[in-house]
């Protein structure tokens, strides 16, 4: 036999090609479906952290410009009183 007859054989050979025995039927759906949920909720999820991140941020830096101006102002006012002379 030659290499040509055995592969025609075995192509011959071979069953017909089901495609309902390779899909991933309904159990394949409910995982990806279930997959992409929760995809979507870490997605909701992140972006809430990052909000808050950013929000917690901002707000301390305001504070730091708020502690920062008093302090320059305490010392503002610290440094005009000896300047400053009694009356009598």
């Amino acid at each position: 036999m030659s290499i040509y007859a055995l592969t025609t054989w075995a192509l011959e050979s071979e069953p017909e090609f089901d495609a309902n025995a390779v899909s991933p039927g309904v159990e394949g759906f409910i995982f990806t479906a279930v997959f992409a949920a929760a995809v979507i909720v870490l997605g909701f999820l992140l972006v809430r952290r990052i909000r808050r991140s950013q929000y917690r941020h901002e707000v301390r830096e305001e504070i730091a410009n708020e502690l920062a101006e008093a302090q320059r102002n305490d010392e503002g006012t610290a440094q005009a009183e000896p300047d400053a002379k009694p009356t009598a």
